[in-house]
C-alpha cells in the first residue's frame, strides 16, 4: 500500500515511516499543505495521514480538495491531530474521514486502523469511519 504521511514533524514523520514501511507499506512524507496536495496529485497514493496544523496552509483544506476532486475522493484520509478546538474538529467531520486520531498516536491503534481499511477496501466497503480518541 502506498501511503502519504503529511505532517510537519520531522520526528513523527521519522518513526511512522520507519514503522509503516517495516510493515510493508511504501511511504511517502510531505512537510505542509502544499506539498501533500502536490504529492496526490503527482503519485496518487492509496491512504494519506494528514496532519491539520501544518505550514503552507491547513489539513482541513487539503482534506476538502482531496473530497472536492473527482480523481482523489476516493483517496482514504486518516486525520492526526493534536487540536481541540471545537470548529476545527466539526470541519474536519464535515469532511468524512475514514478515521480521526488523537496525538499522541499510538502506533498500534494507527496499525489497527490501517488493517481495517485494508479489509474494508478488499471487501469492497465504502462506509466511512470516524474512530476518535477523547473530546467530541
Amino acid at each position: 500500500m502506498r501511503i502519504l504521511v503529511a505532517d510537519d514533524d520531522a520526528v513523527l514523520t521519522h518513526l511512522l515511516k520507519h514503522r509503516l514501511t517495516a510493515l510493508g507499506h511504501e511511504v511517502q512524507v510531505a512537510r505542509d499543505a502544499l506539498q501533500a496536495w502536490h504529492s496526490v496529485q503527482r503519485n496518487l497514493p492509496d491512504l494519506v495521514l494528514l496532519d491539520i496544523n501544518m505550514p503552507g496552509g491547513t489539513g482541513v483544506v487539503v482534506l476538502q480538495r482531496l473530497r472536492n476532486n473527482l480523481r482523489v475522493s476516493g483517496v482514504p484520509v486518516i486525520v492526526i491531530t493534536a487540536t481541540e478546538e471545537e470548529s476545527t474538529l466539526q470541519q474536519i467531520q464535515e469532511q468524512h474521514p475514514e478515521a480521526l486520531l488523537r496525538k499522541p498516536i499510538q502506533f498500534e491503534e494507527l496499525a489497527l486502523v490501517i488493517n481495517r481499511l485494508l479489509v474494508d477496501r478488499e471487501l469492497g466497503k465504502v462506509d466511512r469511519l470516524v474512530p476518535h480518541r477523547g473530546g467530541p
